[in-house]
């Protein structure tokens, strides 16, 4: 700044002197960011009031739900003699006492298809690439004491030549005809010890017993290989078609399609049925998905599958229909399922789930527990929006102290407490029964305050177990004056509440406004400071561009008298 330096010749702090001054000009500034700080405040008060109306809103809507109001609960007890029943009742269901007595289960119907579906072996092959549903295992097994030790690339034929020379064994055959394999002699056969190796007796499904023979046919289905390798006794006449089940069309491949693809087509369509193979029987099992007295049907068409997994020569086992009755009518009632519904026994929302033969009785009646909660939740929401707005608001002399809450001078807040206030002493609109206002549910105002209880909890939880309906009448009522909401208490303070909290669209919620209002007067704060601190710094530019030119001549000054000071000194002597 060269001479600029404050004081350098005048000695003057000049400087300190702009910066007070200019100080002393920043006070409306000053008062500008005061004002702007009062209005984050009110902002965030604002802000906690509408979130607190939102979280109200919110809450007056849960508390009109059905489930909410109308809960039912439908208890199982008394001399029952039925084990695994549970019931329920839905808000539709009237109070009462139900005994059902259920003498039948309902069971699914099952077609059970022909046995032996599967092809034979071939005893002159190693036991290894023989469809025997399992792996053979080398090693060594017993029959009357005697060891036989084989190998799975061992065939049939050479395992039996062993077991002939068994103690006590006269022969050892496989019949090609049965597909089965057959000890024979003069007594009793004891087979396997409890260190056995092999598998080979398990594998020929044999047990000890006079002449032991395999239980089943040797030959086994294979689920995984391609259908026209696995084995099946009778081959399809056509190797790509389809069959129905149930009208449902079921297709296969017999190149590409496994019997486990064609099980888990089955099991995915739309025919109802699951079907399984039976290791037992080596035959296939179709079960209905649905229980009841109800078939099952299987169409062959000219690709020969049905046949070829003995579907066409099944046998049908019925289901059964569940039969019970109700409070010891004469008159038996059924069901499709073990699901007593109000379909089966008129009992309107109703639904007794049987899983035994037996009695039990259903008790139903209102469950005020859930409508209690949804109360207690709404008085403390109300009552910690009307905390809030008092918090905010309320002016507060102690001796000659006065306080002034952020938002005393604010109308709408005092607009809101009342308005939410003549909610509850106002009578709804078309509101049947015998509540029409929140008092009549023993919930008032405690004196003189806004906030709300439960000020008769006698009263509540009488009218909550007893007139179910009339609760549900003053608080769900639909109403309307012209476009106003006038009925049941959550339509009118729904309808107020979203006037407030509402944030976008062409009606924008009053506290939304008021945010607004406050935003931009922020902004309008933001360019008068802006605007004044640029006047201030020009000044600043002025007042010290005017003391350096002081400073200068000052300077110029001193230097002229210190000289004329020096040469008139020296001409006095």
């Amino acid at each position: 700044m060269g001479m600029g330096l404050s004081g350098l010749a005048s000695g003057f702090d000049w400087k300190s002197m702009v910066d007070q001054l200019i100080e002393v000009s920043r006070a409306p500034q000053n008062r500008m960011r005061s004002e702007q700080s009062k209005n984050s405040s009110k902002t965030s008060a604002i802000n906690e009031i509408k979130g607190l109306l939102a979280n109200l809103k919110t809450d007056i809507a849960n508390l009109g739900s059905q489930d909410a109001l109308l809960k039912r609960s439908a208890s199982l007890g008394g001399s029952a003699t039925a084990t695994g029943w549970t019931a329920s009742a839905s808000t539709s269901a009237s109070a009462g006492k139900y005994t059902f007595s259920v003498t039948t289960l309902a069971t699914a119907a099952k077609w059970t298809g022909a046995a032996g579906l599967a092809g034979g072996i071939d005893p002159t092959l190693p036991l290894s690439s023989q469809p025997l549903g399992r792996t053979i295992v080398g090693g060594n097994f017993t029959v009357n004491g005697t060891i036989v030790t084989m190998d799975s690339g061992e065939s049939l034929n050479s395992v039996l030549t062993k077991v002939k020379s068994a103690s006590g064994v006269t022969d050892a055959k496989f019949d090609a005809v049965t597909g089965k394999v057959t000890i024979e002699s003069a007594s009793p056969v004891v087979l396997g010890a409890s260190n056995d190796t092999s598998n080979f007796l398990l594998a020929m499904r044999l047990s000890s017993g006079s002449n032991p023979t395999s239980s089943a046919s040797l030959g086994s289905l294979s689920l995984s290989n391609p259908i026209a390798s696995a084995n099946l006794k009778t081959q399809p006449t056509q190797a790509s078609s389809t069959f129905l089940i149930n009208g449902t069309s079921i297709s296969y491949n017999t190149a590409s399609d496994s019997l486990q693809d064609l099980i888990t087509r089955i099991n995915d369509s739309a025919a109802g049925v699951t079907a399984s193979l039976d290791p037992a029987s080596g035959g296939f099992v179709l079960t209905n998905d649905t229980t009841g007295n109800v078939g099952i049907f299987v169409s062959e068409d000219t690709g020969g599958m049905a046949a070829s997994l003995g579907l066409t020569a099944g046998s049908l086992t019925n289901g059964a229909d569940a039969v019970f009755n109700v409070n010891g009518s004469a008159v038996s009632l059924t069901s499709r399922t073990n699901t007593l519904d109000s379909t089966s026994h008129g009992i309107t929302g109703l639904t007794v789930t049987a899983s035994s033969i037996g009695s039990d009785t259903v008790t139903i009646a209102s469950d005020s527990t859930a409508t209690k909660s949804a109360i207690d939740s709404f008085i403390s929401k109300y009552n910690a929006v009307q905390s809030v707005i008092e918090k905010y608001s309320k002016v507060t002399v102690v001796g000659t102290k006065v306080t002034a809450g952020i938002l005393s001078n604010s109308r709408e807040l005092s607009e809101i407490s009342k308005s939410l206030r003549q909610m509850i002493y106002e009578e709804g609109t078309g509101v049947s029964g015998t509540i029409k206002r929140l008092s009549d549910l023993g919930v008032g105002f405690s004196g003189v305050e806004n906030t709300i209880s439960v000020t008769n909890s006698t009263l509540l939880s009488s009218k909550l177990a007893d007139f179910a309906s009339d609760v549900s009448s003053y608080f769900n009522t639909k109403k309307s004056v012209g476009d106003v909401p006038s009925g049941g208490l959550i339509e009118r303070m729904d309808y107020l509440l979203g006037n407030l909290v509402t944030d976008s669209g062409t009606a924008k919620g009053a506290l939304k406004t008021n945010l607004d209002t406050i935003v931009n007067q922020n902004k309008s704060l933001d360019a008068q400071i802006t605007a004044l601190e640029k006047r201030l710094e020009s000044q600043r530019s002025t007042m010290e561009a005017s003391f350096i030119a002081m400073e200068k001549s000052q300077s110029i000054y001193q230097q002229q008298s210190a000289y004329l000071t020096k040469t008139f000194s020296g001409n006095s002597n």
